[in-house]
């Protein structure tokens, strides 16, 4: 092998493993995404979302926009766990409200 076949081989191992870093570290960090927004919120148990909800009911007046107002919140600082979260508490709040 000369040497330019040797730097070439070498420098292709060099980006090889540069790239191949650089893809792990995406994939680490989309699936820790998916995580903390998609798969966290939502084993938040049932029962908390159904305390807020009443919690909401009894004391505001509006209590689906106070909920809507909560989750709009959320969705301004960009805090996908906690949207998760409101849309939850918001369906509760409807469900409790046509109940009614």
């Amino acid at each position: 092998m000369s040497v330019a076949g040797l730097l070439f081989e070498i420098l292709r191992w060099l980006v090889v493993a540069f790239f191949g870093g650089q893809a792990a570290m995406f994939i680490g960090l989309v699936i820790w995404m998916i995580w903390t927004d998609a798969i966290k919120p939502r084993l938040i148990p049932t029962t908390e979302i159904n305390r807020v909800a009443d919690e909401i009911i009894e004391n505001f007046s509006d209590p689906h926009e106070e909920a809507f107002a909560r989750h709009e919140r959320a969705w301004y600082r960009s805090d996908g766990a906690e949207q998760t979260y409101w849309l939850r508490v918001r369906k509760a709040v409807r469900k409790r409200l046509e109940r009614s």
